[in-house]
């Protein structure tokens, strides 16, 4: 994979600095036509425990497994990129709340049903996933800090 400062390097997902960057794009357009767009995190709960027991190489196939999940998940006009070492984030773009929890559902679903083999061992496979509304008066860091509360609040939820 080709490295560059827009992209993770494991995964090939834009990184925080491109996320960010769409993010404040996103903003602008919300505020300035009214539009609806969803911001959504996603954290792999047990990736610590998992590079604890397997080692770094079975965490790297976790956080390739879902970001090839999430990438399959979205639109054409959403993004999803990995912000953070087990953090991704998803802009998803004209959903009213029940479908973004309808979202949230199948992501979850497709999370728990993924198969995350490393070596002969089916890895534990659990996400945490929150989320927020872009608003009138919103920025990047106030966004991303109300997304990622809303994803702690979710930990253990979906198990």
């Amino acid at each position: 994979m080709q490295k560059d400062d827009y992209h993770d390097d494991l995964t090939g997902l834009p990184n925080r600095r491109l996320f960010t960057e769409r993010l404040d794009n996103r903003i602008v357009h919300c505020q300035r036509y009214g539009d609806i767009s969803a911001l959504l995190f996603v954290d792999i709960d047990n990736l610590e425990s998992v590079n604890d027991a397997y080692g770094h190489a079975a965490g790297d196939l976790m956080v390739i497994r879902l970001s090839q999940l999430l990438n399959a998940s979205v639109e054409s006009s959403d993004v999803a990129a990995r912000i953070g070492s087990n953090i991704f984030a998803l802009l998803l773009d004209n959903l009213d709340a029940d479908q973004v929890e309808r979202k949230i559902a199948f992501l979850i679903d497709r999370i728990k049903s993924a198969d995350c083999k490393y070596q002969d061992v089916t890895l534990p496979f659990r996400a945490s996933i929150g989320y927020c509304f872009i608003g009138p008066k919103d920025s990047v860091d106030g966004l991303m800090s109300r997304a990622d509360a809303a994803m702690y609040r979710s930990q253990g939820s979906f198990d």
